[in-house]
């Protein structure tokens, strides 16, 4: 029997709206063997095992439904693309905290397009290493800072997860840095040109 196509607007109504049909949604999104599959290719060539990608899909899992649940979910990218991003962001944080390094230029920032699928969303290497250089240029604070916001966290949580003395002054650093991204994209029209594509 085959499995329900769902869209993404019904997954997010779906967990929306709890019980059955949440879990309904959720166990589509699981069942993805693409996305586990993506996942655990991430995480085995970062440092990772199996059994790392598994525990990262999970992790994954439950903070996307969070995110959704708590209305953070802006819909700016496909569910199973935004749900990637957040397994990739959690294992680099991982590996960020045991080895006390200072990057997580592995993580994209851009935003892709509803309508892209999550394999197109990835983006093409030639891209995803000009955003790398990009984040480096802005410095490792603008780049968790960047990271968390992509990932739809309030600014109360971004200020407790790097040490703000507040929300507003998570605000404000994260306005900073967004205007700093913004300024090296003007500055470089072959920069832009390829963003945008």
């Amino acid at each position: 029997m085959k499995k329900p196509d769902f869209t993404d607007e019904q997954l997010v109504a779906a967990i929306s709206a709890g019980g059955q049909a949440r879990e309904i949604a959720l166990k589509a999104i699981y069942d993805d063997g693409d996305l586990k599959r993506m996942v655990a290719a991430f995480v085995r060539n970062h440092q990772g095992n199996a059994t790392d990608g598994q525990d990262m899909f999970h992790e994954g899992m439950i903070v996307l439904d969070r995110n959704i649940r708590e209305g953070k979910f802006r819909g700016e990218a496909p569910v199973k693309g935004y749900l990637y991003s957040i397994c990739r962001f959690l294992w680099m944080n991982q590996l960020r905290k045991q080895a006390h390094t200072s990057s997580v230029a592995e993580v994209p920032i851009a935003q892709e397009p509803d309508h892209l699928t999550p394999e197109i969303a990835l983006m093409t290497e030639e891209r995803k290493g000009l955003l790398n250089r990009l984040l480096k240029e802005l410095g490792e604070r603008c780049q968790q800072i960047l990271e968390l916001w992509k990932l739809s966290y309030s600014m109360e949580e971004i200020a407790e997860t790097l040490g703000f003395s507040s929300p507003d002054m998570a605000r404000k650093a994260k306005y900073r840095c967004h205007v700093s991204l913004l300024e090296i994209i003007r500055n470089n029209p072959h920069v832009e040109q390829l963003l945008s594509r």
